[in-house]
């Protein structure tokens, strides 16, 4: 008996040094991507684009995305305003393990092209989000390490630096490292530190809206980011509207043929 209530207790407090523990902070970012993978979305977003002095630009897009049984994500953004951006599509797949792969379709070209690794970190249609902020990117390219915690919009963070693990991954996205803060409770990120290739900080992106998109699954989505760039005062805003969870979306949608016929 007193073998048996012995054997309990250890059990016990193993447990409970156990859920004290803390976590990977790999296993933290990899637990972040997941949870905004969603089977199927739907969405339409306006991309407001500041320059720092009062001047604003509009864009208007709609969004479709959808897991691949291999685990690719893929989306295709399609552009319905203003008029000199109107029929631009991109079309962005996010490969399990390897590297993304990206094309961008021109109207007044009449043909798309691969975004190459060395367009990565070039500016979004004129915004202060970059190519590579568009993709979900591979989890091996960086190094993790958890720095503390600290409350951002009243959500307990982890506090996470992320380096590439090399300067031709340093390169295509831009930076020398960044620091993310992840939320405790829902794994969603809350804010992310980006700095310049010299070390220098550079931009800093907020994210908001969070909604619950699939309870059965336990799967979010982030309806608003704003990225600022510490440097020049110039800022880009993504307020993604109408957004549904559709995992029935037609796999046609991920296509090149389809983006090019729009």
């Amino acid at each position: 008996m007193k073998k048996s209530i012995i054997i309990l207790l250890f059990s016990v407090l193993s447990g409970a040094l156990m859920a004290q523990a803390p976590m990977n902070p790999k296993d933290i970012m990899k637990k972040s991507r997941d949870q905004s993978k969603l089977s199927g979305l739907e969405s339409k977003t306006t991309l407001e684009i500041n320059d720092g002095k009062g001047n604003q630009r509009l864009r208007v897009t709609t969004m479709v995305s959808k897991i691949f049984p291999d685990g690719t994500e893929k989306r295709a953004i399609l552009f319905l305003s203003p008029a000199d951006v109107k029929g631009t599509g991109i079309l962005i797949w996010d490969n399990e393990g390897k590297e993304d792969n990206m094309w961008i379709y021109m109207p007044a070209l009449r043909k798309s092209r691969k975004i190459v690794s060395s367009e990565k970190s070039k500016n979004f249609m004129g915004s202060e989000f970059s190519n590579a902020d568009l993709t979900v990117g591979n989890t091996d390219d960086f190094t993790y390490e958890l720095i503390g915690a600290e409350t951002v919009d009243k959500e307990s963070c982890w506090k996470i630096k992320i380096k590439p693990v090399n300067s031709q991954i340093a390169t295509e996205n831009g930076i020398s490292e960044k620091t993310t803060w992840i939320s405790q409770k829902d794994f969603m990120p809350r804010k992310t530190l980006f700095l310049d290739p010299e070390g220098n900080p550079w931009k800093e992106m907020s994210y908001s809206g969070i909604k619950l998109m699939d309870a059965k699954t336990g799967k979010y989505f982030i309806s608003e980011m704003v990225i600022r760039n510490l440097k020049n005062g110039r800022f880009s805003k993504m307020n993604m509207t109408d957004m549904v969870y559709n995992p029935s979306v037609k796999d046609d949608y991920f296509t090149l043929s389809y983006i090019e016929k729009q």
